[in-house]
């Protein structure tokens, strides 16, 4: 598992992480709302707040993708990817600009 910190910088943020649930471990240093302590794919992270999250990351090495749920992030794509378990350089299997790259389809079907 991982902790991570994240702070809001005068927003609101519904932050979502991809392929991943985790459990909200803290809001501003206290224990989580009650209705926080199952399994989130989603964190609410208000003004001023820093929540602490613990995750596990599997079953595959490579990128995940993180995205605030605010409307003028989405509306404009802001998205983040990080790694996890490979290197810089090391060739990733699930990258999906190489995994599933796109094709014409001539069929008129």
């Amino acid at each position: 598992s991982l902790g991570k910190s994240h702070h809001s910088g005068g927003w609101f943020h519904p932050m979502h992480i991809y392929l991943v649930d985790f459990q909200v471990l803290s809001r501003k240093g206290r224990a989580p709302f009650a209705w926080e302590r199952g399994p989130k794919d989603v964190v609410y992270v208000g003004e001023g707040e820093k929540v602490e999250v613990a995750m596990k990351f599997g079953p595959h090495r490579g990128r995940y993708m993180v995205q605030c749920h605010n409307l003028p992030y989405e509306d404009h794509s802001m998205m983040f990817q990080f790694r996890v378990g490979l290197g810089e350089d090391d060739p990733d299997e699930h990258d999906p600009l190489q995994a599933a790259p796109c094709e014409l389809d001539t069929d008129p079907e």
